[in-house]
Order: C-alpha cells, then sequence, then structure tokens
C-alpha cells in the first residue's frame, strides 16, 4: 500500500516541511480542512537509500506557511492529518516533561496529577547494601529508569543532565507548564521543570555515601515480573559504588548548583558541596572503580570500558561553576587521557567524536557542553566548538545520503537508536545556536524531528500519544498490566534496532532495511522499551528548537 510519510503532528510555519512517499509519483497537493486545495508542487524522485530499502520521493511543501491543519494528496495516496503553525509542539513539550512525573517513584503520585495513571506508593523500604554489613539506607524517590522499576546513578544523572543543560542553554524551558505539584523555593514556586527534576535530584543526593562516592544503583536483585509498582516486594539492594557514577554525580550536582541558586539558595549550596565531596573522592581514588553486576542478579549493569570521559566531565563541571583553575587543569588531563584512550580502543561504542558523545556510557560531550557554557577564551574551548561544528558536518553529509534527509547511517540503528538520534539532534542545535548558525543544520533538526513523529518506513510517531499513528505498545510494567487501554503520553520509543535482540523482535521479516527493523509490541525490550535518557535528550532539543 502506497504510504505518504510526513510528520504526524506538525510544522512550525517557517520551517523547512517535507513529505516522504514510497511510491513514484509526478506531483502532489495540500488540501485544507475543508477540502480545499492550498499548495500544489511536483515531487522529487531521492531514489533507493540503504536505511530504508526504498526507492522514495520527496514533496517539498516548505513554501507552505499559512497556519491551518491539512492532509498531502498525491495519487490515490494521503497522509493522516498535520498541522501547520506557531504552537504545533505546545503538548509534545508538555507531554514529554510531564512523562518523568509519571516515572516517579516512592510515595510521590497523586490523583489530582496523574488521574488514571495514578498508583500506589512504591519501593518504600529501606535498601540492603550489598556485600557489606551496615544498617539499610533509605534511598526512596527519584524516577524508574525504564521499563523495570531499577533506579541507576549514572543513567539518572545524564537524564538530569540533559534537561538542565537544555535549562541553561535555552531559558524557554523554564516557561512549560505541565500539571504537576508546586514545589516552594526562596521566590515562590520553582519552574515546573525544575521541581520534577528535583526529585530525582534528591534521590540521587541519597545515593552518596559519607565519604562522597555514589553507589551505583539500587535496584531488586533480579527483574520484577510484569505488575504495578506498588506490587513489587522485592528486597531492594544498593550495589556497590562506581567511580562512574561518583563523577556522574559530581558533575550534574555542580551543573544543577549553577540553576537552583536562582531560586533556593540553601539547596544550591548542598548540591555543590555535594560535588565537591564526590570530586575529592574521586582525586583520592584516582583508579578506576568500574562496575559488573553481582552473579545471579540481573537488573541494569550500566557497565562501561572506563571512567574517563566522567572524570572529565566532573572537572568540566565544576570548573565551569566555580572557576577554580585547579579543575580546569584536571579537565586537560582527563582529556589527554581520553584521546590516548580513544585512539587505542579496539572497539567502540559510539560514532563520530568522543567530545560529542552525550549518552549514558560516553559523556565526554556532556563536559563538552560545560566548556561551550563557560566560553573562556582559551585552546579547550576553541578544540570543542571545533569538533561540534565538525561533528555536525558529519551528520549532515548523512543526511544527503538518504531521501528522509536523516542524520543516521545503518549502523546507528541499533538498541535505542532513537537516542542515537536524539543525540545527533542535541549537537546540532549546539552548534547552530551556540557555535555557528547554519540553515543546513536548523533542516537537518527538523528532520530528525520529523522522522521521530512520523516521516519513517513504519509510519509510526515514536512518542505516545503524539501523532495519529503513536507506538502505544511500549515495553514499560505499569502500561502494561494498569488496565488503561493507552499509555501515558509523551513516552519515547526505543526505536528500530538491526539487532533484533529478543524472542518478538525476531518476528521482524529476515533482511529488512534497519528503519524497519521495528515491532510495537510490549515484548519487545530491544525494540520498544522507553528510558528516562531517551526522553531527556527530547527535551533538550525541543526546547532549542522552539527557543
Amino acid at each position: 500500500m502506497a504510504k505518504v510519510l510526513l510528520n504526524q503532528v506538525g510544522f512550525i510555519k517557517n520551517s523547512a516541511k517535507k513529505a516522504v512517499l514510497d511510491f513514484k509519483a509526478a506531483d502532489f497537493q495540500i488540501k485544507n480542512d475543508k477540502g480545499e486545495s492550498v499548495f500544489s508542487g511536483k515531487v522529487q524522485h531521492f531514489g533507493t537509500d540503504e536505511i530504508s530499502g526504498e526507492d522514495v520521493s520527496v514533496a517539498d511543501f516548505s513554501e507552505l506557511t499559512k497556519e491551518g491543519t491539512y492532509k498531502l494528496f498525491s495519487g490515490d495516496a494521503e497522509s493522516v492529518t498535520f498541522a501547520i503553525g506557531d504552537n504545533v509542539y505546545d503538548k509534545l513539550m508538555k507531554d514529554i516533561c510531564k512523562c518523568f512525573y509519571f516515572l516517579r517513584c516512592g510515595d510521590a503520585l497523586t490523583k489530582e496529577y496523574a488521574g488514571e495513571y495514578y498508583h500506589k506508593p512504591c519501593h518504600m523500604t529501606k535498601a540492603t547494601v550489598y556485600g557489606e554489613d551496615v544498617d539499610p539506607v533509605d534511598v526512596t524517590g527519584g524516577w524508574h529508569d525504564a521499563g523495570d522499576y531499577g533506579r541507576y546513578s549514572t543513567a539518572g544523572a545524564v537524564a538530569v543532565a540533559h534537561i538542565l543543560y537544555g535549562v541553561r542553554f535555552y531559558k524557554n524551558l523554564l516557561d512549560v507548564k505541565f500539571n504537576i505539584p508546586e514545589v516552594k523555593c526562596d521566590n515562590g514556586t520553582l519552574p515546573d521543570i525544575l521541581a520534577e527534576v528535583k526529585v530525582e535530584l534528591d534521590f540521587l543526593k541519597k545515593m552518596q555515601r559519607e565519604n562522597g562516592s555514589v553507589w551505583h544503583k539500587v535496584t531488586t536483585f533480579c527483574h520484577a515480573p510484569f505488575l504495578m509498582p506498588e506490587d513489587d516486594k522485592g528486597e531492594l539492594f544498593l550495589f556497590p559504588v562506581s567511580s562512574m557514577a561518583t563523577a556522574d554525580i559530581a558533575a550534574v550536582f555542580a551543573l544543577a548548583s549553577s540553576i537552583y541558586k536562582d531560586y533556593d539558595k540553601a539547596y544550591a549550596e548542598t548540591l555543590l558541596s555535594d560535588a565537591k565531596r564526590a570530586y575529592n573522592w574521586l582525586k583520592e581514588n584516582p583508579e578506576e572503580k568500574l562496575f559488573k553486576n553481582a552473579e545471579g542478579s540481573n537488573t541494569g549493569e550500566y557497565g562501561e570500558a572506563e571512567d574517563i570521559s566522567n572524570r572529565f566531565w566532573a572537572a568540566a563541571s565544576l570548573y565551569e561553576v566555580t572557576g577554580e583553575k585547579d579543575y580546569y587543569e584536571d579537565a586537560l588531563t582527563q582529556k589527554e587521557r581520553l584521546e590516548a584512550f580513544d585512539k587505542n580502543a579496539t572497539s567502540k561504542g559510539y560514532q563520530g567524536d568522543v567530545f560529542t558523545c552525550l549518552g549514558w556510557a560516553e559523556v565526554a560531550g556532556l563536559g563538552s557542553l560545560s566548556v561551550l557554557l563557560k566560553n573562556e577564551d582559551n585552546a579547550l574551548t576553541d578544540e570543542i566548538k571545533k569538533r561540534f561544528a565538525g561533528e555536525a558536518d558529519r551528520l549532515v553529509a548523512n543526511g544527503k545520503k538518504n531521501g528522509f534527509g536523516l542524520c543516521m547511517e545503518a549502523k546507528d540503528f541499533i538498541w535505542g537508536s532513537n537516542m542515537e538520534l536524539l543525540k545527533y539532534l542535541m549537537i546540532l542545535t549546539v552548534t547552530d545556536t551556540e557555535i555557528t548558525s547554519k540553515e543546513e543544520y536548523k533542516n537537518a533538526v527538523t528532520a530528525g524531528i520529523d522522522y521521530l513523529l512520523g516521516c519513517n518506513s513504519m509510519d509510526v510517531s515514536y512518542v505516545t500519544g503524539n501523532g495519529e499513528k503513536a507506538f502505544r505498545n511500549p515495553h514499560l510494567r505499569p502500561t502494561a498490566v494498569d488496565d488503561i487501554e493507552e499509555p501515558w503520553p509523551g513516552l519515547v520509543s526505543g526505536g528500530p534496532n538491526v539487532g533484533l535482540q529478543d524472542e518478538r523482535a525476531k518476528e521482524v521479516p529476515a533482511g529488512s532495511a534497519p528503519m524497519k527493523c521495528y515491532y510495537d509490541h510490549v515484548d519487545c525490550y530491544s525494540l520498544n522499551e522507553i528510558t528516562i535518557y531517551w526522553n531527556s535528550p527530547l527535551v533538550f532539543v525541543m526546547a532549542g528548537l522552539l527557543k
């Protein structure tokens, strides 16, 4: 069946606007909600590309800027209804911010704000410190990490960082209101996004030991079956300290202090003090302390090959916030160490430049964001700007290789491919808004958002509740068993993954093109799980897009 693929949510009035046709056509027209033709144009044939495996054509209607709702027609095919306007992303922005509220752990959700998605308090017991004969510890609160009920220090720190760097770069994020409980501060109430992030920050503060080090995670010993969070009664364990977790917390607490000082001075001071305690532990323990799951445990490991990028991020963040030169010198030292490690690595878990990596495992790019925020006239700043611009140019070049204008290659369609995309969109956004503004960077970001919201071979929006054909069956325990037909809105799916690492995913036809390696099914944890750090980069990118 011929398909017209486009952004199912809509387009900003003055942005690039394109649809991809998976059939040959000569022309197209767009009709408004009254059935009147308002725009027509010629279709441009692109050809077959590697990521979709399809012979595609492109319909460009960027010149249509009148606010309204429309459909695109070509031959016998028609698109879903889409909108054009300056406010088309208002609901999306609210949804992707509020999804963190629904992921709250502990005695946190109320019917007033969660509505039908309310659940009873969960995971309220103290946690046993695994392998140590000490008293259990209160680590209640925070966000459930993903489809499971684990809470992980590195993953949580990175999700918080995406959002808070978004706040530092793009102040409009502070204006988004998404109906969560108010949190009082020195000057009244915290902006909603800071009130929500504080939930995770308060949890991460509990994960720090008195000596400054940070427990890697708190989970039950094995993943819970599919049940509501309040029914997960397994014993909670605090698993051993890692240097990655300690460095990430040092970095994100320093970052957070730079924002919360304008709202709650005392809270910001505790964050900065805790950041320094974590950093002092790192200085006293220069040898990496990596993490492996205990034998028999199957909850998320979040293992990393090194802690150098984490230490670089911590040093850069603390320097940006404090201006103390020792942190700057440490950042330079860690940069040299990371360059040497990267050069000698036999395999890498990322594409492109390590100093633009913004994921949970490779976090040097987050340190680079702190360097860009400091924006001093020095060699490090100049180099980071060149690295971001170089990576942005690589991504633009990728977009020219496929009919979707998508900045990804076939090898990017791995587990969590939508996060790979969103990390790339963060790079393009920062480069365009903070380093060198180019129309091709803006258009690459727009094409990426279009892909995420429906302009893809699956003809699906990868954000729940946003788009006529939004995915509906995330690998997520509460939405799978709560007897509510629709999942809560604003969740980002992991997306297509050529690895197909679960049994249900193997039902995807063999030899499918990368963009088609997807199945909207609750069993597909390798394709359709959600995580806090797949949502957080979208918050950053949308803030930059709407600034």
